[in-house]
């Protein structure tokens, strides 16, 4: 029985026991009070991108591709670079009681298409996964929400 147990407790601890948290701390509580452009994607199939981007709220998305006045965005497959995992051993080592902070890479970008031209946007998301034995019991755990608020603060940063 108690073999059965450690690995159902370790397996609990790695795939529950995370959150997200987003850098610089000043990002957390950006607003943006400005004016919003239209805007209409152009491949809303890429949804884990789409979502992020629906949720940074720089521009006010709609459905009517014939509309002249809307900025029409291409989003482009976000790319992710893991970091070293050694920091899961001090994590593992505690049972959970130490927080680690894993800082992973998010490249998000996408094309902004005018009549005026075409710009790139690049953006890297600073977001960093959270790993603690308390963090099992947060709800708020969307990585979608982080995200597009990184990229709300990161797009108007420059």
């Amino acid at each position: 029985m108690r073999t059965l147990l450690l690995p159902i407790f370790l397996t609990t601890l790695l795939s529950s026991c995370y959150s997200y948290k987003i850098f610089p701390k000043e990002y957390r509580t950006f607003r943006y009070t400005g004016e919003q452009k239209k805007a209409v994607i152009l491949n809303p199939e890429l949804a884990k991108e789409f979502e992020i981007f629906r949720r940074t709220g720089i521009f006010e998305i709609i459905s009517d591709s014939l509309d002249d006045s809307a900025v029409k965005i291409r989003l482009r497959p976000m790319q992710k670079s893991f970091v070293c995992g050694q920091a899961g051993v001090v994590f593992l080592g505690s049972l959970g009681q130490l927080p680690v902070l894993l800082p992973d890479r998010y490249q998000y970008s996408f094309e902004e298409i005018e009549k005026a031209g075409t710009v790139q946007r690049q953006f890297e998301l600073k977001i960093a996964t959270r790993y603690w034995f308390w963090d099992l019991f947060a709800f708020k755990k969307g990585f979608t929400k982080k995200a597009g608020q990184t990229l709300l603060a990161e797009y108007y940063s420059d």
